[in-house]
């Protein structure tokens, strides 16, 4: 059995700057065939795009992703160590 595309989601880093420049990371959710639960039935593969206007460099992220508990994992560091200069 194929591999199906579930779902595709998109997310644009700096929302705020002009559209010439853009930061993205585009998720795939792909079903293995097997039945769908918490922990297993979906692979992801994932995109890191830089877009520059005429220009731009992508990474493709297959076998490791990240996950919502590694990407709170990083917010929580880097807040640790922003939080260490405030101290100062």
């Amino acid at each position: 059995m194929k591999d199906k595309l579930l779902s595709t989601h998109s997310f644009l880093f700096n929302k705020n700057d002009n559209g010439g420049e853009s930061v993205r990371l585009v998720t795939k959710f792909i079903g293995n065939g097997d039945k769908i639960t918490h922990n297993e039935g979906i692979f992801t593969n994932q995109e890191f795009s830089l877009q520059s206007y005429g220009n731009s460099a992508s990474i493709n992220l297959f076998g490791v992703s990240l996950t919502p508990e590694s990407l709170r994992d990083l917010a929580n560091e880097l807040e640790i160590e922003r939080n260490k200069l405030i101290n100062f």
